[in-house]
């Protein structure tokens, strides 16, 4: 079962012609892209419209320019393409976002918003009090190990009058680490979401739906609890959000997440390009699929760039007004 970001499967090495190696990257994902539907997305139609583009004579940067524009048709931030020296599919979506990603910066909050002692591993995770308040802040840059940490600063903030759970541009991981992590916030069995992973050539060839519950474990957290999202939350990331969503004590503030949330396995061309294949569906327990659309907050609020500049950081301080 798949439940990391990234899953590397290895496959026979096609022939590393231009001809070639477009056919050998359309079929895989013809075959395998698991939110085709979700996405409106023919594949049929896109090899007709950018096959004929490529010849035998086609240079590696024509072939590259092709392949970048059919897969940006899926608006899909799990769909990378990369190139030595070459901006790929992932890079043109995070130029698509590029004021998103300018209006989170780390650095603002622990510089302004932080009682000094805060903890802070690194690309991991940040914690702390908010300044001049009873409350507690906790930052995670991923999903993973980091969430091991989460017990201890639930003991810390045992009697905070709540804590805010920030995973604006969390770049995703390992969900399950989360999930495991998150039972002192639960009392009952909840489901988050429910997923299915392509097995087959077929456009219906899926797994059977998998459930994926967050269940009790160790002492009851119940206080009041904000999380904050926002565009760049993606793939990992947004199935945190989505055990956090079960929670009747949670109040969402930011940005409609990524819309990514699918697994994805890498593969290698024959020229050594890299790329990337979503190759899941996922339904939340409402019986929706919110790939390519995202998870919506309960208070839209994001940050405008030149308050960012000054390092201010409004929707934190929306959050905390919530309290």
């Amino acid at each position: 079962m798949l439940t990391s970001c990234e899953e590397v499967f290895f496959q026979p090495e096609p022939a590393n012609d231009p001809e070639a190696l477009f056919e050998n990257l359309w079929k895989v994902f013809n075959e395998d892209y698991g939110p085709t539907t979700e996405r409106g997305i023919d594949w049929d139609a896109l090899y007709a419209t950018y096959r004929p583009q490529v010849t035998a004579s086609t240079s590696d940067d024509e072939l590259f320019a092709v392949i970048n524009s059919m897969l940006a048709t899926t608006d899909d931030g799990h769909v990378n393409l990369t190139a030595p020296g070459r901006d790929g599919v992932n890079a043109n979506y995070l130029r698509q976002n590029e004021i998103n990603d300018s209006l989170f910066n780390l650095d603002n909050i622990t510089n302004r918003y932080l009682e000094p002692g805060f903890t802070l591993l690194k690309d991991e995770f940040v914690y702390g009090t908010i300044l001049g308040e009873n409350i507690g802040y906790f930052y995670f840059n991923n999903i993973g190990d980091n969430f091991f940490a989460f017990h201890e600063f639930l003991d810390i903030y045992k009697d905070a009058t709540g804590i805010i759970i920030d995973l604006r541009h969390n770049g995703g991981g390992d969900f399950t680490y989360c999930y495991t992590e998150m039972g002192r916030l639960v009392d009952e069995k909840r489901l988050a979401f429910s997923s299915r992973t392509k097995n087959g050539t077929g456009p219906d060839d899926f797994t059977d739906w998998t459930d994926w519950y967050v269940e009790p474990e160790g002492e009851y957290y119940n206080k009041p609890i904000v999380l904050l999202i926002d565009r760049f939350t993606i793939s990992a990331g947004e199935r945190a959000v989505m055990a956090f969503m079960t929670l009747p004590n949670v109040t969402m503030i930011g940005d409609t997440t990524c819309g990514a949330q699918a697994t994805i396995v890498g593969r290698e061309l024959a020229n050594g390009w890299y790329y990337t294949v979503p190759i899941q569906n996922t339904l939340l327990p409402d019986g929706k699929t919110y790939e390519g659309v995202g998870l919506a907050p309960d208070i839209l609020f994001y940050n405008e760039i030149n308050e960012v500049r000054i390092g201010l950081d409004r929707t934190l301080e929306k959050a905390v007004d919530e309290f």
